[in-house]
């Protein structure tokens, strides 16, 4: 069998929509040259329809013609590069995603080890922002729930009080290993703001914090927020008001 053979074997096998790169075709890592002139072929021939560089699709059929991906698809080709994961969702998708916003935006905000883009697909629109720690399979959670507690005064349909009942119940379900990894990204990676919130929640929570935790917070800053504190009767410790 030739590669451009297994080549098209291997993209009639695929779904619709699914938007691949060379690196899961046969043969790419040992006769790259071949396997690129046999996908350039197959979208010449509009067999094949071309993503972005190094980016690819079987196009779904439809009654007006070729479709596009889905949305979903569409994120995901910004969420993974040669098969591992280097992004997450963020911004308002995850607030709504999270249950703390109504709103069902357009513009859907990824968080990538990597530069900033935007890309408009008329359905939605993506841009990219660079993220605050390295991403991995394992801190994607937990990048999210610091990236709110760093937003939360952004976040549409709700308010600060609201957003920290959601977040305080969220990590009250992380593991104890988790609940430690939470801790160690937003002191390495986050806000002072962020931090104070956190301290807040755990303290709330009372669970465990290092003891240097609060003392590397500025004692003499103050993180005017609007919350309750009959709700929040830790607030002021952390200078929360």
């Amino acid at each position: 069998m030739t590669v451009a053979q297994a080549v098209q074997n291997r993209i009639r096998a695929m779904p619709e929509g699914q938007i691949f790169g060379y690196e899961v075709l046969p043969d790419y890592f040992s006769s790259p040259t071949a396997v690129v002139k046999a996908v350039n072929r197959l979208v010449k021939e509009q067999r094949l329809a071309r993503f972005a560089k190094g980016k690819f699709y079987l196009p779904r059929k439809g009654a007006l013609g070729p479709r596009k991906p889905a949305d979903s698809e569409l994120i995901r080709a910004f969420l993974y590069k040669n098969g591992r994961l280097r992004g997450y969702v963020t911004g308002q998708s995850l607030f709504n995603r999270l249950g703390l916003s109504t709103q069902v935006p357009r513009t859907v905000t990824v968080a990538l080890n990597g530069g900033r883009q935007s890309r408009d697909f008329g359905t939605i629109k993506v841009q990219t922002v660079i993220a605050r720690a390295p991403v991995t399979e394992d801190n994607v959670t937990l990048l999210q729930y610091l990236d709110v507690l760093k937003d939360i005064k952004g976040i549409s349909d709700t308010t600060v009080d609201d957003a920290l009942v959601t977040m305080n119940d969220l990590i009250a379900k992380l593991s104890v290993n988790d609940q430690r990894g939470l801790l160690a990204l937003a002191e390495a990676y986050y806000t002072p703001q962020t931090k104070a919130l956190l301290g807040l929640v755990y303290s709330n929570l009372k669970l465990a914090l290092p003891e240097d935790f609060a003392t590397s917070l500025n004692p003499t800053t103050v993180y005017k927020l609007g919350v309750d504190e009959k709700r929040w009767p830790h607030a002021r410790m952390w200078n929360i008001r």
